[in-house]
């Protein structure tokens, strides 16, 4: 895993495809962030026991986002708080970017398939700013 920061603020974490796989619980996010990644690598017969997560009133400040790249390549470019670039960074099948502050944009590298994880509601006037 290799998180990027930029003036001591986390921009993303990138987990490339096999990194940690034997660890069993991988919880790549602070309890307190905003927004919660794990990887599990279990064993036959091992059992998450059943729950259930009750309704909770939480404060979010920012809409963070997962990617999880299924197939083809997508470069990634991170931005920092001042939406100044600061790093290119290549994401292939089975790679997942963590977004958590400052900017991206994807470009397509080859015919790609990616899957997008993030806290909603979403509302995209106020939610998605251009620049």
């Amino acid at each position: 895993e290799m998180n990027i920061t930029n003036d001591g603020i986390l921009l993303a974490t990138i987990i490339k495809k096999n990194d940690d796989e034997k660890i069993k619980k991988n919880f790549y996010t602070e309890n307190n962030a905003e927004f919660q990644v794990a990887s599990f690598s279990l064993d036959k017969d091992e059992v998450i026991d059943r729950h259930f997560h009750p309704e909770q009133i939480r404060s979010v400040t920012k809409t963070s986002e997962v990617i999880v790249v299924k197939n083809g390549e997508i470069l990634l470019t991170l931005y920092n708080k001042d939406l100044e670039k600061v790093q290119d960074i290549v994401l292939n099948e089975g790679d997942i970017a963590i977004l958590i502050d400052g900017g991206h944009e994807l470009t397509m590298n080859t015919d790609a398939k990616f899957i997008e994880v993030k806290q909603g509601p979403y509302e995209e006037h106020k939610d998605k700013k251009r620049f």
